[in-house]
């Protein structure tokens, strides 16, 4: 189906230089920066009623990093979420994130946002040891978050999915606690892909392949993103990973590799469900308020979370 009256909407709306991208070769990564800063309207960052927030800090893998818990107002949360915010490694912020907040009320779950560092200043695999140390210290303060001593969920969308299933690789290889579920919303997977959304022009509304590889550039600086914990698709095997759930946008130009990584988990034996949006774009999720398919998306994640995370899924 062509591109959602809605999702174009949205899309139309961007500044132009950040709709496409195609400027992005020549950005520097400060402007960049504050091109993503700008993208974020003041309807999307805006606190959902009912849903409480605190700034907290968290020990990261070199020192302390600035969280955020975003709690549902009513009622005790029935688990603790470690959701990771996208931005190609090298951008955004607590303040960009707008998925935590909705997500919390979508899921009744207390939903943790991290600050990791940031390429290129931090380069791979610092920005993700610190959601690995962020999510040890979720798991020791679930109880102390509203939800159950040990149990924890992650996700993330876009980097951040990328991220958050590099977490629970780390987990399951480090020996530490696995999430109980991950959720991956149109993550990046891998550096080098050969799909049809990453040849063809028309896919990438929001998101060209050439912005792509210039993330990753900036995040691996002069490595060649063999290493699994980069480029999870590549890694040996799945087996073993926690139960997962992901979220592919159509008129993404990652939309191939997240479902060959659903595809993988499938064929390692990791219980999977795979949705693709149809007629959105990457990053169509940050906008709840003025499309119904990102709602939908928000709700989607919420009730996997709860699921995953009730005191009926320790049964």
């Amino acid at each position: 189906m062509p591109l959602h009256p809605q999702a174009a909407a949205v899309v139309s709306q961007l500044p132009s230089d950040w709709r496409d991208l195609d400027a992005i070769e020549s950005m520097t990564v400060a402007r960049a920066r504050r091109m993503a800063e700008s993208s974020v309207g003041a309807d999307a960052i805006a606190l959902p009623s009912g849903v409480a927030v605190e700034d907290v800090e968290v020990p990261g893998a070199a020192g302390p990093l600035r969280a955020r818990v975003y709690r549902p107002g009513t009622g005790a949360p029935v688990g603790t979420v470690l959701w990771i915010r996208g931005g190609g490694f090298v951008v955004g912020s607590l303040e960009t994130d707008v998925v935590s907040a909705p997500l919390a009320l979508a899921s009744g779950c207390a939903v943790v946002s991290i600050e990791y560092r940031l390429a290129p200043e931090h380069p791979f695999p610092a920005g993700l040891e610190d959601c690995y140390a962020a999510l040890r210290w979720a798991s020791e303060h679930a109880s102390k978050l509203g939800g159950y001593t040990g149990r924890v969920a992650v996700g993330g969308e876009s980097a951040g999915g990328n991220l958050a299933a590099a977490v629970a690789l780390m987990a399951r290889d480090r020996g530490g606690l696995l999430p109980v579920l991950q959720v991956l919303l149109y993550p990046m997977t891998a550096r080098v892909f050969d799909g049809a959304s990453r040849r063809d022009p028309e896919i990438g509304a929001t998101a060209r392949a050439e912005a792509m590889e210039w993330f990753w550039r900036q995040y691996l600086g002069d490595r060649d993103g063999a290493d699994a914990l980069a480029c999870p698709l590549d890694a040996p095997t799945l087996a073993g990973l926690p139960p997962a759930l992901v979220i592919t946008a159509e008129y993404d130009v990652l939309r191939d590799e997240g479902e060959a990584y659903a595809h993988r988990l499938e064929r390692d034996g990791v219980p999977v469900e795979l949705r693709r949006c149809d007629g959105m774009h990457h990053g169509f999720a940050n906008s709840p308020t003025v499309i119904d398919a990102a709602g939908e998306c928000i709700e989607l994640m919420g009730a996997a979370f709860r699921r995953a995370l009730s005191p009926r899924a320790t049964d």
